[in-house]
């Protein structure tokens, strides 16, 4: 999945606010893991396109990779305003 325009502020907001709320742990800078509630994605942050891409590698099999992939949207969108 790829989400843009993600600027540099939004993508340091959104990290925060998933580390701030314990919604989830995020390793690494620009490229990382997210873990949280038993899914786990890899992340990529292009911030000369301002580009983030996140490939989901686990989930529980009741949580849809849709679900995950929503819930990542709305929180890149809350981080914008």
């Amino acid at each position: 999945m790829q989400i843009a325009p993600v600027s540099q502020s939004t993508f340091d907001a959104l990290r925060g606010q998933l580390v701030s709320s314990n919604q989830a742990e995020v390793t690494g800078t620009t490229d990382g893991a997210i873990t949280g509630h038993g899914v786990t994605a890899n992340y990529h942050y292009d911030g000369a396109n301002q580009t983030l891409s996140v490939d989901v590698i686990h989930h529980p099999f009741f949580i849809p990779v849709s679900a995950i992939e929503s819930q990542l949207r709305a929180a890149v969108a809350g981080c914008q305003k």
